[in-house]
């Protein structure tokens, strides 16, 4: 059962994307490329490891589809507990400088910042329903300092 008040508070602690373009840890399963610019500008391949070809965007809108899992529509409590962790990231992720999202004239803050609140609401929705994480993963790379983009496969894409 997830304690809703300490996933919260740990949101309201987070460094969510601190470790953008830093050395990337060792986690399988994961690839990390350096920066925004090399993921949504000039993504080169031969960075992607062979993921680029099957590679598939993490949600970065409240209304796009889950990819991984289909839910009911949702009781009053659960909306209000996706309410909740969604103010508890946007708070959050305020303090984060826009400058590791910029390149050039593009400006990826508000995709980063939905996607996360996409991935934490989902979260909260597997929790909810007793169902097994696929986005306890991903919530785990954004609690590390990391921005999830994307999948293909079994490899998730990380900045």
């Amino acid at each position: 059962m997830l304690d809703f008040e300490k996933l919260t508070d740990e949101i309201g602690r987070a460094n969510f994307f601190s470790k953008m373009g830093g050395v990337p840890d060792k986690v399988e399963n994961i690839i990390y490329i350096e920066s925004v610019f090399r993921v949504f500008i000039e993504p080169v391949e031969s960075e992607f490891l062979g993921a680029y070809e099957d590679l598939e965007w993490l949600p970065t809108t409240p209304t796009q589809d889950d990819p991984f899992k289909s839910f009911p529509k949702p009781p009053k409590d659960l909306v209000d507990l996706r309410l909740r962790v969604s103010k508890a990231v946007m708070q959050s992720v305020k303090k984060v400088p826009k400058d590791k999202f910029l390149s050039g004239a593009h400006d990826f803050s508000l995709a980063a910042r939905n996607a996360a609140c996409f991935a934490f609401r989902q979260y909260v929705s597997e929790c909810y329903y007793g169902e097994e994480s696929a986005w306890l993963r991903i919530v785990e790379l954004y609690f590390s300092g990391r921005w999830p983009v994307g999948y293909s496969k079994n490899k998730l894409i990380v900045i």
